[in-house]
């Protein structure tokens, strides 16, 4: 059965919404502050989290962004729930990142309509890209960077850079953040294509333009789009064995 999580401090709204959720045949968990929040969506990985913002030990925000940081819990559709009606504060929320932003008082009919769309997109998306990763044949790879979707061809990606728990995947005009690791996405990039450069970047091989000596025994590598990438020592060794060079 579907599962969501509901952080709400006021029982007089937290009540009438599991009431609400669970009459729609939804399982329904609850956290009165942030931070029990965000321990329990660590924990139970819910399929849809919704959050008031104004809460005691951490609020909306804060819990939104905690749980962004970890690739497990990044994905999991999130909706603000909300007596804060200033067009700055909407704003803010969904500039986050996140899903929807109802504010109260709400119609019950709203709350369900905006919980069922949200799963329903996700079931497609999640569909879509376990299809991608199941087939090795597949030569496409599913990238997603909040309402923004792409499906891009492994040889149009010319680099990954890490960014903390993200990773910023350059192709065409595009430079997404998504919210995977680089060690994850390495063990599944076509090995073929895909080199790990330095600690932080992978470069696509057919993307390389020119190859220069560097400092401490690395390389300089020149991409066609001229972004330039140092290689590691290490990785220079390694890149010069599989190249023959």
């Amino acid at each position: 059965m579907t599962k969501i999580l509901l952080l709400e401090d006021d029982p007089g709204v937290r009540l009438p919404v599991v009431d609400l959720l669970e009459t729609a045949h939804y399982t329904v968990l609850t956290a009165e502050d942030g931070r029990a929040g965000t321990e329990l969506a660590r924990k139970e990985k819910p399929d849809l989290i919704v959050s008031d913002i104004m809460m005691p030990e951490m609020d909306g925000y804060e819990v939104f962004e905690a749980l962004q940081k970890d690739p497990l819990t990044a994905v999991i559709p999130f909706i603000f729930l909300t007596a804060k009606t200033d067009p700055a504060d909407i704003r803010e929320g969904l500039g986050l990142g996140a899903d929807d932003y109802l504010t109260k008082p709400f119609e019950p009919e709203a709350l369900l309509d905006a919980v069922d769309t949200r799963l329903e997109k996700y079931r497609k998306i999640s569909e879509a890209a376990l299809k991608a990763e199941d087939n090795p044949d597949y030569d496409q790879i599913f990238i997603k960077d909040g309402e923004s979707c792409w499906f891009v061809e492994y040889e149009k990606i010319r680099l990954l850079e890490s960014e903390d728990n993200y990773v910023r995947i350059f192709f065409d005009d595009e430079k997404p953040l998504v919210s995977r690791t680089l060690n994850y996405l390495e063990e599944r990039l076509p090995a073929k294509l895909f080199f790990r450069a330095n600690r932080k970047q992978i470069i696509n091989l057919k993307w390389i333009r020119h190859i220069q000596p560097w400092f401490n025994g690395g390389l300089l590598v020149t991409l066609k789009d001229h972004a330039k990438v140092q290689m590691s020592r290490r990785a220079a060794q390694s890149f010069k064995a599989i190249m023959g060079i």
